[in-house]
C-alpha cells in the first residue's frame, strides 16, 4: 500500500501546484524575451495577460503602455484575476500617438501629416482649441433661418465684410458646423460644404443635421478650417483620404511640437469581461488610463468586478464604463476631462464610492437602465449605491449633470456624496424607490435635484443640504415624495401634492423670497412653515432660520448667454429675485463657476455685474456666479457654528442638513481623517486639469 500512498500525495501536491496563483510582471523597459518573471518580465502588458491564469496577478511597473488590453479570465473571490501597477509607480496605459514632421507652412503655423485618421491634438495632456469663427470670446452667430431641404442654414447678421471668411468660401477643405441646439438646449456638429458669403447662408452635405434647428435662439459657430487659425495654440485638420490627415498647429511656443498627440480612435483602452461568457472575480488597480477616443475603462458581462486607485482622463467617451454586470465596485478613482466620468447600466448590486469625478465634458456620474431604449434591449439597473464622492464642474455639452439616472432604476442610495457646480446636481427620469441622504448639493444653473417627466417616484430625501439652484431646489413632477431633515438654501421649494414633508430647515436668500410654493388646493407661496402647515398640513415642525454656516456664498446668479456679455461684464439672472443682480454690491467677492479665484465687482446694473479682474474667455452657456461678499476663502463649509438652529432642527433634535466636512472632500479625505484616499496626481496631469472659465471645447458635438 505504501507505494499508493505516495503516488497519492504525489498527485494532490501536483495538483496544488497547477492552481496556485502566479505573479506575471511587465516593464516596458525589458527586452522582448521576457518570461514574465521578476527577472525577466514581459514588455507588454498584452503578453501577460495572453497566458495568464485565473486568479493570477498581472503587476506593471512605470512605463507609457500604448496597448488595449482585454482582461478576461475569471479568478474567485479568495483569489481574483488582478491587473494592477506596482504601488507607487506610474503606470499608464494610454491611446496617444505622438505627432512628428512638423513643417513651417505660414507665419506660425505648421503642418503635418499623419497616416490616421486625427480629430483631436493636445500638446502633452492640454486639449488644444480648435480654430473657430468667430472665436470663443466673441458672440455665437445667430441662425435666422433654416432649409432643412436645401441643407442651409442663414447668418442673422449677413457674412459680408469678414476678410476671414473669404479663404473659407473658396476651399472650404474641411471645416465643420458646430450647432446649439435651442430646442434641446444641446450642442451638435455637422459637416460643411461651402457659404455664400452674398446670400449669408452656409450649406452641410447632411441636411439631417439641421432637422433639430426649429423655432428661435439657434446659434452656430464654423470650426476646424486652415484660415481661421488666428491665435496661438489654435489648430485644424483635413482628411486626406479614409486613413491619412494633414494637421496644422500654431503653438504657443515652438517647443510645444515637440510634446504633441492625438487620439487613438480606439473604443476602448482596458476591458474586463467578455461578450460571451461571464467573468468573475477581476479587479483592476493603480492605473492611468489616458487618450482614448472611447472608455476609458469598460466593464461588461462581469460578477464581482473592481476597478480600484485609478486615475481616468481625456478619453472621448465614458471614463469608466460599467454595463451588463452584478456586484461590481468603482473606488478610490479620479475620473476627470473625458466625454462623461463613471457610468453603471443594466446592472444590478454596484457600487460607486469614494471618488472624485469632475470637469467631464457631459455628466458625471450616470446610473441607467436598458440605454439600448428597444423593449427587453437590455435588464434594469437596481441596487446601486453611490456615496462618498465630490462630483463637480460638469457645466459643458449636452444635458450636464453631475449625476442622471434614467431608463429604468430602482433602489439607488445616494448616500454622503458633494455635488457641486452643475447644469443640475441630479436629473433623473424613469427611477423608482431612491433615496438621498447626508448628501451636499449645491451649485445649479437649472434645479439642483429633478425628478423629472413625471416617471421618478417614490423617493426619499432625508438630511441633506440642497440649495443655490438657478431655478430651485427640488422638481418634483411624479408621486411619493418624503422629505426630512434637510436643509433648503436660498431657494424655494416646490412641494408637490404628494410630497410629505417635515423637520426640514429653510435658509431664504432675502427676507420676502417664499419658503415653498404648492399647487393645491391653488397656486400659493408661503413665507413660513406655520402657513404651509394650516394649508396642506405639512412642514408642521419645520424651521425658517439662518443656519450659520462656517463659509458660504451669500447669493448666488447665473450668466444669461448674451452677446453683449463680456470677459468682465456678464447679464444676469436670478430666480424669482426682487430684480437679477438683487444681494450683489460694489466691493463684493465674486466667484466666478467654482474656479476658486476671488473677483471685485466694480459695478452693478440692474442686470448687469462688472468684475475684475476679468475671465480668460467668455463662459459657455451658463455660468454660476457666487458672492462671497467680505470673505476671505471661497472654500465652502456647510458644516453649522455653535449655536445654529439646524443642529437641533430634525426629528427628535438631531441636525437638519448634512453633516459632511466639505474642505476634506474637496481634499480627496472622504473619512476626514487627515489622509488623502485618492491617488496623487502626477505633476503633467494637474497642469492639465481643465479651467472651468477657460473652456476647450472638442471638435465634434456631444
Amino acid at each position: 500500500m505504501a507505494p499508493r500512498i505516495v503516488i497519492h500525495v504525489l498527485a494532490l501536491m501536483l495538483l496544488s501546484s497547477w492552481t496556485q496563483a502566479a505573479e506575471l510582471v511587465v516593464d516596458q523597459a525589458a527586452p522582448a524575451d521576457g518570461d514574465g518573471s521578476a527577472a525577466k518580465p514581459f514588455k507588454t502588458i498584452g503578453e501577460a495577460v495572453k497566458i495568464a491564469s485565473g486568479g493570477d496577478t498581472i503587476t506593471v511597473r512605470a512605463s507609457v503602455y500604448a496597448e488595449s488590453v482585454a482582461l478576461s479570465q475569471s479568478g474567485t473571490a479568495e483569489q481574483p484575476t488582478v491587473l494592477r501597477a506596482v504601488p507607487g509607480q506610474r503606470v499608464i496605459v494610454s491611446g496617444f500617438v505622438s505627432i512628428t514632421g512638423w513643417q513651417p507652412y505660414r507665419d506660425e503655423v505648421y503642418t503635418t501629416t499623419v497616416d490616421w485618421p486625427a480629430r483631436d491634438l493636445f500638446v502633452g495632456y492640454r486639449m488644444q482649441p480648435v480654430s473657430r469663427w468667430p472665436d470663443l470670446n466673441s458672440p455665437w452667430r445667430q441662425v435666422s433661418e433654416i432649409d432643412a431641404n436645401a441643407g442651409t442654414l442663414r447668418d442673422g447678421q449677413g457674412l459680408t465684410g469678414d476678410k476671414l471668411l473669404e479663404p473659407v468660401a473658396a476651399k472650404p477643405a474641411g471645416a465643420r458646423l458646430y450647432l446649439y441646439v435651442k430646442a434641446g438646449n444641446t450642442f451638435s456638429e455637422a459637416p460643411f460644404s461651402g457659404l455664400d458669403l452674398a446670400a449669408g447662408t452656409l450649406a452641410t452635405p447632411d441636411p439631417r443635421r439641421l432637422g433639430s434647428l426649429r423655432g428661435e435662439g439657434n446659434r452656430y459657430q464654423l470650426t476646424n478650417h486652415v484660415d481661421l487659425i488666428c491665435k496661438p495654440g489654435e489648430w485644424a485638420y483635413e482628411p486626406l483620404d479614409e486613413k491619412r490627415t494633414r494637421l496644422y498647429f500654431r503653438p504657443r511656443d515652438p517647443a510645444d511640437l515637440s510634446h504633441t498627440q492625438a487620439r487613438r480612435p480606439d473604443q476602448r483602452l482596458v476591458y474586463v469581461g467578455h461578450w460571451r461568457d461571464t467573468v468573475a472575480h477581476v479587479r483592476v488597480e493603480g492605473l492611468e488610463v489616458t487618450g482614448c477616443r472611447g472608455m476609458g475603462i469598460q466593464v461588461g458581462n462581469t460578477d464581482h468586478a473592481t476597478v480600484a486607485g485609478c486615475i481616468v482622463h481625456n478619453n472621448g467617451g465614458n471614463g469608466i464604463a460599467v454595463r451588463r454586470t452584478a456586484f461590481t465596485t468603482v473606488t478610490g478613482n479620479v475620473v476627470f476631462a473625458n466625454g462623461s466620468g463613471v457610468s453603471v447600466c443594466s446592472s444590478h448590486d454596484a457600487v460607486v464610492e469614494n471618488n472624485e469625478v469632475a470637469s467631464n465634458m457631459v455628466d458625471g456620474i450616470v446610473v441607467a437602465g436598458n440605454v439600448t431604449g428597444k423593449p427587453d434591449g437590455e435588464p434594469t439597473t437596481k441596487d446601486v449605491i453611490v456615496r462618498r464622492n465630490y462630483v463637480h464642474h460638469h457645466l459643458l455639452l449636452g444635458h450636464p449633470d453631475n449625476c442622471q439616472t434614467y431608463r429604468g432604476v430602482a433602489n439607488l442610495t445616494l448616500e454622503d456624496n458633494v455635488f457641486l457646480w452643475g447644469g443640475q446636481a441630479l436629473m433623473t427620469e424613469e427611477t423608482d424607490r431612491s433615496t438621498i441622504r447626508n448628501c451636499a448639493i449645491l451649485g445649479t444653473a437649472a434645479y439642483a435635484v429633478i425628478f423629472g417627466h413625471g416617471n421618478a417616484s417614490d423617493w426619499i430625501v432625508e438630511n441633506t443640504t440642497l440649495g443655490l439652484g438657478g431655478w430651485g431646489s427640488i422638481s418634483m413632477t411624479a408621486k411619493g415624495y418624503q422629505l426630512r431633515n434637510n436643509l433648503f438654501f436660498q431657494n424655494t421649494l416646490g412641494l408637490a401634492e404628494t410630497a410629505v414633508s417635515d423637520y426640514n430647515l429653510y435658509a431664504p436668500a432675502w427676507e420676502s423670497q417664499p419658503m415653498c410654493l404648492v399647487s393645491k388646493p391653488k397656486w400659493q407661496t408661503f413665507q413660513d412653515p406655520a402657513q404651509v402647515a394650516a394649508a396642506i398640513g405639512q412642514e408642521t415642525h419645520s424651521l425658517r432660520a439662518d443656519p450659520l454656516f462656517r463659509n458660504t456664498p451669500t447669493r448666488q446668479a447665473i450668466m444669461v448667454w448674451r452677446d453683449e456679455n463680456t470677459l468682465d461684464r456678464l447679464f444676469v439672472r436670478q430666480a424669482g429675485a426682487p430684480k437679477p443682480t438683487d444681494g450683489f454690491a460694489m466691493g463684493d467677492n465674486l466667484e466666478i463657476n467654482g474656479d476658486g479665484i476671488l473677483r471685485r465687482v466694480t459695478a452693478v446694473a440692474a442686470d448687469t455685474l462688472t468684475f475684475a479682474p476679468p475671465l480668460p474667455a467668455l463662459p459657455l452657456r451658463e455660468a454660476i456666479l457666487w458672492n462671497w461678499k467680505d470673505a476671505k476663502s471661497c472654500t465652502l463649509d456647510l458644516r453649522p457654528r455653535e449655536g445654529s438652529p439646524a443642529l437641533k432642527a430634525g426629528q427628535a433634535g438631531r441636525q437638519a442638513g448634512c453633516t459632511l466636512d466639505l474642505p476634506a472632500f474637496q481634499r480627496g479625505d472622504f473619512d476626514a481623517d487627515g489622509r488623502r484616499d485618492l491617488p496623487e496626481l502626477p505633476d503633467d496631469v494637474k497642469a492639465a486639469w481643465p479651467n472651468p472659465n477657460a473652456l476647450v471645447l472638442p471638435v465634434g458635438g456631444a
